[in-house]
């Protein structure tokens, strides 16, 4: 598992994150526990029979001496067969594994909403949380300049994982991305949400938003008060948990980390390097 955090730098771009309590251990407690499972111990402890140590040898010696001048007349000696063997010459490129590559592979295979054509070199993987003030920041200022760079032009393609830890808020927002993906319009409630944040999703805003942008606000409406695929949102969580993210907005591009609202200039680097190794490959 790759920890998004290895690659934060000095100047380390903001995340948000939950917290959790310390656990409180109780030391007297478990003395306690560990002085009466050793005084259990003590009182079943078997009592030895008379000379076990004579009749054990005995045994063996017996067996041993059986075994050896019985067994050619059990087990018979066969001839050995060797089997040809295929001879493979070696290769640089066989069972040479990517661990980049195996990371994308895993999220690609859970991620569901994608922008950009299937067939782009470069993926970019968004871990975010609609509620999240750094997310919505860097969908203002970096991915416009990362759209019309890279996804509008077939170089890259963008996929985005629910990571809603930041209250009920962050889940109501979750399903209402999901409702609007039910219109085939994820991308456009994503960038209208992350446009308003801060407005307290309720469903009443969350219906205005899905309006601003054409969606059948009937038919949405009617899929955030019912809404039951909560399954598709938990498997994202686990996802991003199982990928060691920790706090949002956090990417993967190409399998490669980065924790935080990175500025578009890290970005263009790592693409354009990317696409230098795509091209001389």
């Amino acid at each position: 598992m790759i920890d998004l955090e290895q690659n934060k730098s000095a100047d380390e771009p903001l995340t948000e994150e939950p917290s959790t309590p310390e656990p409180v251990v109780d030391i007297e407690q478990n003395s306690i526990e560990d002085t009466a499972s050793l005084q259990a111990i003590e009182d079943v402890h078997p009592k030895s029979s008379s000379s076990p140590w004579l009749l054990l040898i005995v045994g063996l010696l017996i067996g041993g001496l059986g075994g050896f001048y019985l067994r050619p007349i059990i087990f018979p000696e066969q001839p050995s067969v060797i089997a040809p063997l295929a001879s493979v010459e070696s290769s640089d490129e066989i069972n040479e594994l990517d661990p980049y590559q195996a990371v994308m592979m895993a999220v690609s295979s859970g991620a569901r909403h994608y922008q950009g054509k299937s067939e782009a070199p470069i993926t970019i993987v968004e871990f975010g949380d609609f509620n999240c003030g750094y997310c919505a920041r860097w969908a203002k200022e970096v991915l416009p300049k990362i759209n019309e760079k890279y996804i509008e032009t077939g170089k890259v393609k963008m996929a985005f994982v629910h990571f809603p830890i930041l209250g009920a808020d962050s889940m109501e927002a979750a399903e209402a991305s999901e409702c609007a993906a039910q219109q085939d319009r994820f991308w456009d409630y994503h960038t209208t949400m992350y446009s308003n944040v801060g407005i307290g999703y309720t469903p009443a805003n969350l219906t205005k938003l899905a309006d601003q942008i054409g969606l059948d606000t009937q038919a949405f409406e009617q899929c955030l008060s019912t809404f039951t695929d909560t399954s598709s949102i938990e498997d994202d969580i686990r996802l991003s948990q199982i990928m060691g993210v920790r706090g949002t907005p956090a990417f993967l591009v190409n399998g490669v980390p980065l924790a935080g609202a990175y500025p578009y200039e890290e970005f263009e680097r790592i693409i354009d390097q990317l696409l230098g190794d795509n091209t001389s490959g």
